[in-house]
Order: C-alpha cells, then structure tokens, then sequence
C-alpha cells in the first residue's frame, strides 16, 4: 500500500511540474489602467529595465499608443491584463522598453512572440502603413518584424528596419485578424557567421515548434537592448514575450486545478481501498 502511494504521489508531482508556468525572460501583458491612458512612462510587468520610454530610429510621436481594453486572443494562448491600441499617423511613432539583461550573447538562442492586429484602413498613415517591433540595438542594422512599408506591404515579414533585406511570409495581414508571430534569435560567435532569425506566423499555442518557418540570415545584429513598438499604420499590439524555448512564449493554460483533484481523488481510492486479501477472498470464506 505505501509503495502504490508513493508512485500516485510522484506521479501526480510529474503532472504538477509540468503544468508550471514557463519561466519567461520578459513579459509585457500591458495590464495598465485606465484604458486610453498613454503607455508612455508606464512600468509594470518583468524583464525590463524602466518604462516605456520615448524611442525608435527617426520617430517624432509617442504619445498615440494607449491602452486599450481587454487583451487580444488567440486560439488557447494564455493571455492577461489589457492591450494597446494606436490610430494610423503621418509620421514615425515609436516607443522603447530597455531590457533588464540585453539579448544577443555568443552563441545563444532566444524566442520572442506576440500579438498583433492591423487595423481599418489597412494601409493608412505614412510609408503605407507599417506597423510591428524593432529589436533595438545601439547601431545598424537593426530587425523589424512587422507589417512593412514597402515591398511586400499585405504580408508579415522580417527586414532590416527601414526596409532592406526583407524577407516575406505567405501569411497576409488583415484588419481585425490577431497574428501570432513568433521570431527564433539565434546569436552566433563566430565573426563570419551571421546571426540567424525564423519567424513562425500563426503557430499553434502550446504545440511542438514548427518545422519550417521564414529564415533571415543576412547580417550580424548583435546586443538587443531593448524591444520597440515601431510603426505608422493602426493596430492593435499585446502579449510580448521573450523566453528561452518556443514553449516558454506560447503557453496555454494548464488544468492545474483538475489534475491536483484528479490525483487527490486517485489517492483517496487507494486508501480506502480494501485489503487485497479481502477484496479477493472466496465467497466461501468464513
């Protein structure tokens, strides 16, 4: 009996672990109030160093994205708090979060997701509309992954920000439709191997890492220094992620709660359960 109860035990202590919350390098749910209030100078969340800050190459206005209500969905993604929402512009728009730890290192891998959602009218505010996220460096070049403004404008792309080395999806972009996008960052050391990104557009929550995605590997970027919201077209933007594997930023929820009933239930049979001996025993015993 204690041996059975100690393998339940350990059992259940496997399904509990494994339906933890991913541990995240940073996490941005926008989870600020009141709605329409600027993200500017907001805080909260982890992995990052500051608030949102004034930012982006050439961007003169900071003050359009704002909090929007409810936060965006997509399939069983686990999502919280609101989102931010900006109206198309007639100039760059652009805000910056600095993180805590700058990604980039020799030789390591690092998954960046989020959720993004073009607005009406689709190609509306200056340079066609572009819309997405820069990772920020100190220097050139720098990547965009986003909706662009030029080329291949109705697609998600990867491209060097300012629009060279683009490098497009078949996934088109449309307005009032939530994107997954997920970038693979791979950061190598040798000086004659450029560093690798694979973007994954509308992956499913939860699942293996696809197999194929878009690969840019045309330039070394170095030390990311920040994430910045980069854009001149309307959408709406939630749930950025940085994380160490591909399951770290596109989590589902866990039925945590069920399993621990599952296993209390489970546990409290084999107590009660009779003895072997007597839940056995001939119909002629006496």
């Amino acid at each position: 009996m204690i041996r059975t109860l100690l393998i339940a035990s350990f059992v259940c202590s496997v399904f509990v672990a494994n339906a933890a919350t991913a541990a995240l390098i940073a996490y941005e749910p926008f989870d600020y109030a009141p709605v329409g209030s600027p993200l500017l100078g907001k805080s909260g969340s982890f992995g990052f160093s500051g608030g949102w800050r004034a930012g982006g190459f050439n961007a003169s206005i900071n003050s359009n994205y704002v909090i929007a209500d409810d936060s965006l969905a997509f399939g069983n993604l686990l999502r919280s708090g609101n989102s931010i929402s900006t109206p198309s512009v007639g100039a760059i728009a652009g805000l910056t979060r600095d993180l805590a730890s700058p990604l980039g290192q020799s030789d390591s891998t690092v998954y960046i997701s989020m959720l993004i959602q073009p607005q009406n009218p689709l190609h509306g505010g200056a340079f066609n509309g572009f819309l997405g996220l820069v990772f920020e460096a100190a220097g050139e070049p720098e990547l965009f992954v986003g909706k662009p403004g030029g080329d291949a404008i109705n697609r998600w792309v990867l491209e060097d920000r300012g629009g060279t080395r683009q490098h497009a999806s078949g996934a088109l972009t449309q307005p009032g439709s939530t994107a997954l996008l997920v970038v693979k960052a791979e950061f190598f050391a040798s000086p004659n191997l450029n560093d690798r990104f694979t973007l994954y557009v509308n992956p499913t929550p939860g699942g293996p890492e696809p197999a194929t995605g878009v690969v840019k590997q045309d330039a070394i970027f170095g030390a990311v220094q920040g994430m910045t919201l980069y854009s001149t077209g309307a959408m709406r933007f939630d749930e950025l992620r940085l994380g160490q594997t591909y399951a770290d930023v596109t989590p589902i929820p866990e039925p945590s709660a069920i399993v621990l009933l599952t296993c209390g239930i489970a546990t409290a049979a084999l107590v009660m359960r009779p003895p072997y001996y007597v839940a056995c025993r001939s119909p002629n015993f006496e």
